[in-house]
């Protein structure tokens, strides 16, 4: 569960561009399997709720968003985290689900990275990047108690530009900033470079499966055919 301080309207905004995203263009299902799910969220709300929740969505679909513990700014339900011993930090890999943003139900599995890691000073450090298509992305990156922000939301991203909190906040408190295309491109690019080994520039705005035929050519090339 991702808390982050930003402003609500914003949240708003990303929840229905996806829910719009996901109407027209469909999405594979975010939940991941569902015993797991019931094992991942019995830690936070306990098992008698996990009973009652289970017995629900045997019967239709219910979202996570219906759990008052789970109504946080954005939960991912489905993310396959690896430890990199080099990084000392953790990846994703595979899709990202995600379950709701706020009261928002979503239920879809993006494209994206995900990395968690700590600094030197042992301050912690938060990048996460998806893709519900094309047009439709979304990045958040925390170090140093600063959050940067950036999508292809352009309604979004005047929002966090008019509403930030850089001039203003106080000392220790958390600062969220606009971010840009080439910054968001900085984490991916890095990211795919240190966990995956891909060093072909990642295309924003480009699909899933073009990137998969690019890196398919390269390491064609590579390999000599």
């Amino acid at each position: 569960m991702a808390d982050m301080n930003i402003p609500p309207q914003a949240y708003q905004l990303m929840a229905l561009h996806l829910q719009e995203i996901i109407k027209t263009e469909g999405a594979s299902d975010g939940l991941g399997d569902q015993a797991e799910l019931l094992y991942k969220i019995a830690d936070i709300i306990g098992e008698k709720a996990v009973k009652e929740y289970e017995q629900k969505s045997l019967q239709s679909y219910v979202s996570l968003s219906t759990l008052p513990a789970l109504v946080k700014p954005i939960v991912f339900s489905n993310v396959n985290l690896k430890y990199s011993q080099k990084a000392k930090a953790f990846y994703s890999e595979g899709t990202l689900g995600v379950s709701n943003i706020g009261k928002s139900d979503i239920n879809g599995a993006f494209e994206g990275f995900m990395e968690i890691r700590k600094n030197e000073d042992g301050s912690p450090v938060f990048h996460v990047f998806f893709k519900a298509s094309s047009d439709a992305w979304y990045y958040f990156g925390y170090e140093d108690n600063r959050l940067l922000i950036q999508s292809s939301n352009p309604e979004f991203n005047s929002i966090i530009s008019k509403k930030t909190n850089a001039s203003k906040a106080k000392v220790g408190e958390l600062v969220f900033v606009p971010g840009s295309d080439e910054e968001t491109l900085v984490f991916i690019n890095r990211f795919r470079q240190t966990y995956y080994g891909i060093e072909a520039p990642y295309e924003l705005n480009g699909t899933a499966s073009a990137e998969k035929k690019k890196e398919k050519k390269k390491d064609e090339k590579d390999d000599g055919f």
